[in-house]
Order: C-alpha cells, then sequence, then structure tokens
C-alpha cells in the first residue's frame, strides 16, 4: 500500500511539472512574439537617399536624406526642412516637407497635427492624409535648404532642386486669403500648398488646392545649396581615450671612410624619406571629399586635406655628417627614428562655406583622428674599423718596456708610454633644408585636452538664428532609441531562455 502511494505522489508531481514547464513554454512563447514585434516596429524606420539636379544630372544628396516617420520619437521632427506654417485661431505650428507612395509614384505634401501625432496631406488627386510616410531631414546642419522663387520664364530647373518622383520637383504656391468680416484677406490653415514643379514645356507648380488640382505659372521651388569646402577649428583631443603607438625605425645608413694619405676630414649628407599620413574621420551630414583646411593649435599654415579621405605627404629631409679619421680607416653612421601612430576622439568645430555667400554655417562635431608621422631622429655610429680587413682601430695603444740594474744598494724600473694611434671619434651632425619631423602638434596639445570631448550634437549653427525667416529649413540629428531597446530585449529573452533550461 505505501508503494502504490508513493507511485501516485510521484505521478502526481510529475503531471504538475510537465503543466508548469508547458505553462513556462507558453509565457515564454508569448515573450517572445513580442519582442519580436516591438524589434520589428523599430527596424521599420529606415533612410533614402535623397538627389538633387546639378547641372542636368542628378547627384547623391550629402546633408538630405528621407526618413521614416516615426510617431513614438517626440524630437524628430525638429529636424524635418519646414515646408511652411499651420495657423489657427487655436493652433500655430510648422509644417514639413513629406512624401508618400500612390500607385508606386513618390508624391510630395506637407504635415499636419492630428491630436498627438502627424499625418502626411499628398498632393495628389486622392488627397488622402497618409500614418506611413518619410520626412525630409537635413542630418547635418551643414546644407542650406530654402525656398527659391521661380516662374516659367526662368531656364530649367533651379540647380540643386530637390526632386520627386520620376521627373518632378519639389514645389509650393501660397494658399490664396478668404475676406474675413472686416473686408481683411486672411487664411487659416496651411499658408503654403506643397506640390511640385513639372518642368515639361516652360513649366508649372502643381498643388492641390480646396479639393482641386491646380497649376501655377510662379511659385516657389525647394533647392538646396551644398557647401565647396570645409574648416575644421578649435580642436580638442579626449587625453583618457588618447592612443600612441611608437615603432623605431632605421631611416638610412652610409659609410664614411677615409681613402686619403694623411688625418683629414671626412663628410656626407644622409637622406631620407618618411609618409605624414592623417586623417580626421568622417560625420554624418558632411560631405565626403570636399576641400578641408585643418586649423591646429600653434600651427601657422592649416594642413589641406579632403574630407572623410586619408591623406598622406611623402617627406623627405636631409642631415649633414662629418668627422675625422685616419687613413685607411672608416665608421658606420646610421640615423633612426620614432615612427607614431597616434589615434584619439576629439571634438571641433566645422565651418561649411558656400558659393556666392560671404557667410559660413559651423556646427560642434566628434570624430576619430589618426596621425602617423616621424619623431626623435638620431645619429648612431660603430667604432672605427680598417678599411684593407675590418677590424677595429683600438682607440688606446699602451707599450711598456721595464729595464733593470742591479747594484747592491738600488734596482731602477722606467715605463714609456706612446701617444695612441687614434682617438675615439667626434661625430657632427647638423640639419640640412626643412625639417619635417618631431613631435606632432597633437601630441603637443595632449595635456590641453579635456578629460570628455562630448559634444551635444543637436546643437544647431552658431551663426543661424535660432528662429530663421521662410527663406531657410534648418534641420539636424535625429534620436533612435531602436538600439537599446533591441539590446534590452535580447538581454531579457536570453534571461527566459536561461530560466525555462533549468526547468
Amino acid at each position: 500500500m505505501t508503494k502504490v502511494r508513493v507511485q501516485t505522489q510521484r505521478s502526481t508531481i510529475s503531471r504538475m511539472a510537465s503543466s508548469s514547464s508547458s505553462i513556462s513554454l507558453g509565457c515564454l512563447l508569448a515573450l517572445i512574439a513580442l519582442l519580436a514585434q516591438a524589434r520589428a516596429a523599430e527596424h521599420s524606420v529606415f533612410t533614402h537617399k535623397n538627389a538633387s539636379s546639378v547641372l542636368g544630372q542628378l547627384v547623391t544628396s550629402s546633408t538630405l536624406v528621407w526618413e521614416s516617420y516615426d510617431p513614438k520619437d517626440a524630437a524628430q521632427l525638429q529636424y524635418a526642412v519646414e515646408g511652411g506654417k499651420y495657423v489657427t485661431e487655436d493652433e500655430h505650428y510648422p509644417i514639413y516637407v513629406c512624401r508618400v507612395p500612390i500607385d508606386g509614384i513618390q508624391v510630395s505634401g506637407h504635415t499636419e497635427k492630428i491630436l498627438q501625432r502627424h499625418v502626411c496631406l499628398a498632393a495628389h488627386y486622392k488627397h488622402g492624409k497618409y500614418d506611413n510616410f518619410d520626412v525630409l531631414m537635413n542630418k547635418g546642419h551643414l546644407g542650406k535648404v530654402g525656398w527659391r522663387h521661380w516662374r516659367k520664364f526662368d531656364a530649367g530647373v533651379p540647380v540643386g532642386a530637390i526632386r520627386i518622383g520620376d521627373d518632378s520637383y519639389i514645389g509650393r504656391h501660397r494658399a490664396p486669403g478668404q475676406p474675413n468680416n472686416e473686408g481683411i484677406a486672411t487664411h487659416w490653415g496651411a499658408d503654403f500648398n506643397l506640390g511640385h514643379l513639372d518642368p515639361v514645356g516652360l513649366g508649372k507648380i502643381r498643388v492641390i488646392e480646396s479639393q482641386r488640382e491646380k497649376y501655377y505659372d510662379d511659385g516657389e521651388v525647394l533647392v538646396e545649396t551644398e557647401p565647396f569646402r570645409y574648416e575644421l577649428r578649435d580642436i580638442k583631443l579626449d587625453r583618457l581615450r588618447t592612443e600612441t603607438q611608437e615603432n623605431l625605425t632605421e631611416l638610412v645608413t652610409r659609410k664614411l671612410e677615409n681613402l686619403e694619405d694623411k688625418y683629414s676630414t671626412v663628410e656626407t649628407i644622409l637622406s631620407y624619406s618618411f609618409d605624414y599620413n592623417q586623417y580626421w574621420g568622417s560625420h554624418e551630414g558632411v560631405a565626403r571629399g570636399l576641400p578641408t583646411k585643418i586649423f591646429e593649435k600653434d600651427v601657422s599654415v592649416p594642413a589641406e586635406i579632403y574630407w572623410a579621405l586619408k591623406h598622406t605627404e611623402r617627406k623627405s629631409e636631409n642631415k649633414a655628417v662629418h668627422t675625422k679619421l685616419w687613413p685607411g680607416t672608416a665608421i658606420n653612421v646610421t640615423l633612426r627614428g620614432v615612427y607614431v601612430t597616434l589615434e584619439a576622439p576629439y571634438s571641433g568645430k566645422l565651418f561649411a562655406f558656400y558659393y556666392g555667400s560671404d557667410e559660413s554655417v559651423s556646427r560642434k562635431i566628434s570624430a576619430e583622428v589618426r596621425k602617423s608621422y616621424l619623431k626623435e631622429v638620431k645619429l648612431e655610429f660603430s667604432p672605427v674599423y680598417f678599411i684593407e680587413n675590418g677590424t677595429i682601430v683600438p682607440t688606446t695603444t699602451t707599450t711598456t718596456t721595464t729595464s733593470t740594474s742591479t747594484t747592491t744598494h738600488a734596482t731602477t724600473t722606467s715605463t714609456n708610454e706612446p701617444t695612441p694611434i687614434n682617438e675615439p671619434p667626434l661625430v657632427h651632425m647638423k640639419d640640412q633644408g626643412v625639417q619635417h619631423s618631431g613631435p606632432d602638434t597633437l601630441e603637443k596639445t595632449l595635456h590641453d585636452s579635456p578629460s570628455s570631448n562630448e559634444v551635444n550634437s543637436h546643437e544647431a549653427p552658431e551663426n543661424m538664428s535660432s528662429n530663421p525667416g521662410k527663406d531657410v529649413a534648418l534641420a539636424g540629428f535625429g534620436g533612435n532609441a531602436a538600439g537599446s531597446i533591441s539590446t534590452a530585449g535580447s538581454a531579457f529573452l536570453t534571461l527566459l531562455l536561461t530560466v525555462f533550461m533549468s526547468l
């Protein structure tokens, strides 16, 4: 009887464990599904490159992108390109340039607020309001984006016009006002209707107005002006995260020999070359390959590079070396130097310059610099040796002769020490011409660097108004928590799997 009861109890425990495992497995699968959905929603936000028109050819913009609208990101639209203002008795807020795919073609439009989120009002005969759309973003604060007046008698499409669809460009036309009770024309709603410039023939601006398509012979076209050069100033290294590697390198070796028949001076010129490399990193929204001047501390002439590309210079130096040697002797001289590779995060202020404008746009950036250079060039030389057989010339030769006279009273000893046949050599070195080696300017300024180079990447350019006029649309960087949420979800999922496997 006891044995039967024990088996029954074990069976009950087994069923309870099986039931518990099933419940745990069900909960685990449900949580996995929820986490997968959360990650999918975060990863569904993506960025498309935009193209602008330059001299009749399409080129990829280095500062503008189309970014999928994320209603969960409250800070996203503060970096979007403005298309106008939305004004009512109760509200006054900016509207932004957006686009939606309709029947396989991208259609431009502008955003409107509905409660706490935005929708895209497409410039299409269907005139729908769309929840899923892209917003035009200026990712670097270094691209000038503005609305340029256009009329049909202008010569073609403006340089820098932003393309939308197959063969049209983003445009707008001011919305007509309606007279109020006092006879003054007023307007409630968006102050501009966004549409596109159709370049066929002389061209027309096409918009949706009062639920109908309308064409105008004039209006405004959205144009991007890209910089033609940069300047990097106010450079500060992150001293705590700076890394340097030093390698002792043989630069050149030469033999000095005296082939004459008298003690005389011999000399030579030691020439060598080395690579001076510098790479100042890259940054989102900064055009790759543009000419850039680097203004480092205590450097009178700025370095000139191409942004985001490695810059290499082959530098040469000459050293004059001379010494005095006895006839038939020689000495080997060698130059060695320390070749340094320095890598460090840095912060600085990048200035962008534009054609046709005396003003520049600046913003703080953070990137990583990498430099390779030569320093501490020193002379080494061998002992003096005979040219004929290569044996070392003694630097000191002593001959001792002893003579002894014996008497009943005293003993006398004498020693003769002739002059050495060779003295230790004195080798002199002197710089010839311009010298490029030595500690780099970044290495010299390490003690001035702050302990951290964190820069607020959302900071707007200093010389641009925080409330720009209608002719300038500013934007910048957008934040995204996808990475942190995905990481947290992965860690939580790993923990659940561990618990489940232990059951």
